[in-house]
């Protein structure tokens, strides 16, 4: 196909996968850091802060 063998081809294959999940790790954290602290305000703002 690239003139790579086939061996060649699932190592660069699973370099690939192990970037787009690092990708995607990153991508999941930025959005649940946005969206929990969305929502410790909403919840602070109905029922008050936290006792500790």
């Amino acid at each position: 196909m690239f003139g790579l063998s086939e061996s060649e081809l699932f190592f660069y294959g699973g370099i690939a996968m192990m970037a787009a999940a690092g990708i995607l790790v990153v991508l999941c954290i930025v959005i649940f850091t946005c969206t929990g602290r969305r929502i410790k305000k909403k919840l602070e703002q109905e029922y008050g802060k936290p006792q500790r």
